[in-house]
């Protein structure tokens, strides 16, 4: 073979072509190679996010854990049918002891007011909740009053003037869980079984005057009495938002029984959420004891009146 040859063959139409196919041969075996590779996996979608159009409602049953506190102010007319017993008084036909239905409103205990503390709690998750409220109130007052007793032959009746020194300290607690019987976008209905107590203690300083102007005895002496009223609770609460879901109209009723007395309590007014959360209250409460321990001051007991409160979240 001559150099002449070997350049012509070299540069021959066919070698051309055979090295024009060798990228082209490379291409479609990667391709044919990446064909047979699985298809990777399509991203999950993601959790969509939260509607910002929930209610109050909403988010109070989306399933966490929600911590309400609502400190709160009432200010109840009190009406009590008070008994007190004075031992150093002679005893004949039931003398020493004395009756009198007792009425005072706001004006007439806050001067006398010592010290006072009223906090509401509420524990929810899902449909279950659990909730307190606690009343405590230090106060003191002077009263007096005009009675008779019947004397020892049963037909004279003696008069009696009593001026009393009372200091009343008076709290009283509840407990309670319940469980949601209906909720929905504006409004829920809760169910709930719980536990008051009321423990009364009072201090009463007594100066008593036997007898008219020509023949007086005065005695003087001192009283404390602490009874204890424990009652099962059942009732119904809830609320109810309006449209705009900012007023909403809070109710609550319940009903108690113990070994010597019956109990109510109800509540209801309107009040306003605000975007952070956190709301006012205005309502009106009533709280009802139709009897105490035979051994109490107070036979029986109606507080009612407003009250304001507000609450917010933990």
């Amino acid at each position: 073979m001559t150099w002449k040859g070997s350049i012509q063959q070299m540069h021959s139409p066919k070698r051309y072509l055979s090295l024009a196919l060798v990228p082209l041969a490379f291409t479609l075996a990667a391709a044919a190679a990446q064909a047979q590779e699985p298809p990777a996996a399509t991203p999950a979608p993601s959790a969509p996010p939260v509607t910002r159009n929930a209610t109050p409602m909403d988010r109070a049953y989306d399933g966490s854990w929600h911590v309400t506190l609502a400190p709160y102010l009432w200010l109840p007319t009190v009406r009590t049918n008070v008994k007190y017993t004075i031992p150093q008084l002679p005893l004949g036909g039931g003398g020493g002891s004395f009756a009198n239905n007792v009425q005072v409103g706001p004006s007439d205990y806050l001067s006398s007011l010592n010290s006072a503390g009223q906090m509401a709690f509420n524990v929810r998750k899902g449909d279950a909740e659990f909730f307190g409220d606690y009343i405590f109130m230090n106060l003191s007052s002077t009263a007096s009053f005009n009675s008779s007793f019947t004397g020892p032959l049963g037909k004279v009746k003696i008069p009696v003037s009593l001026v009393t020194n009372s200091r009343l300290a008076a709290s009283i607690w509840e407990l309670g869980a319940g469980f949601s019987l209906a909720h929905g976008h504006n409004g829920d209905a809760n169910l709930f079984v719980g536990w008051r107590q009321f423990p009364l203690t009072t201090n009463l300083a007594w100066t008593g005057t036997i007898g008219g102007s020509k023949l007086a005895i005065t005695r003087a002496g001192t009283v404390r009495i602490s009874p204890l009223a424990n009652d099962v609770v059942f009732g119904l609460n809830g609320k109810i938002f309006s449209g705009d879901n900012h007023w909403f109209a809070p109710y609550y009723i319940d009903y108690g029984a113990g070994a010597t007395q019956q109990t109510w309590e109800g509540y209801g007014g309107a009040g306003y959420m605000f975007d952070h959360g956190q709301s006012m209250v205005v309502a009106f409460r009533t709280l009802n004891y139709n009897a105490f321990p035979p051994d109490s001051p107070v036979q029986k007991l109606s507080m009612w009146g407003p009250l304001l409160g507000y609450s917010f979240g933990l």
